[in-house]
């Protein structure tokens, strides 16, 4: 019995260590970095704006009545839309800054898709090696 419970602590004592006392070698961990490019499609460009021609009267004291007769002769009721001189420079600068605006999201945009393309170009050009 005696032998009996001391072969037991020795085996559970093996199971407890985990095998220690062989020590296998860990295996070696290998890390392996990988470039993944995201395959990107260049969307087609909008087409360019056809905009219409707006026609400008310019009326003062000296023409409001010749004016008046004439376009109530060629498009009937006269009605006015009035901006100061100080507002026309408001609208002329905003339209610039609206201008300005465009022009710098359209240099990000070809900025990206030149970005998008060069990728695409090496892939092609890895492909074609291989």
């Amino acid at each position: 019995m005696m032998k009996l419970k001391s072969y037991l602590l020795i085996l559970s004592l093996l199971l407890l260590s985990s095998c220690s006392v062989f020590n296998t070698p860990e295996k070696e961990v290998v890390t392996v970095t990988e470039i993944v490019r995201p395959k990107i499609t260049v969307a087609e460009k909008p087409k360019s704006l056809k905009l219409t021609d707006v026609k400008w009267y310019i009326v003062n004291r000296d023409n409001i009545d010749e004016f008046q007769e004439t376009w109530e002769k060629e498009n009937g009721d006269l009605v006015f839309y009035v901006i100061s001189v100080r507002d026309y420079e408001k609208l002329a600068l905003n339209m610039a800054k609206i201008r300005e605006y465009l022009l710098k999201q359209n240099e990000i945009i070809v900025y990206y898709e030149e970005a998008v393309t060069e990728i695409v170009e090496e892939d092609l050009d890895e492909e074609v090696l291989q």
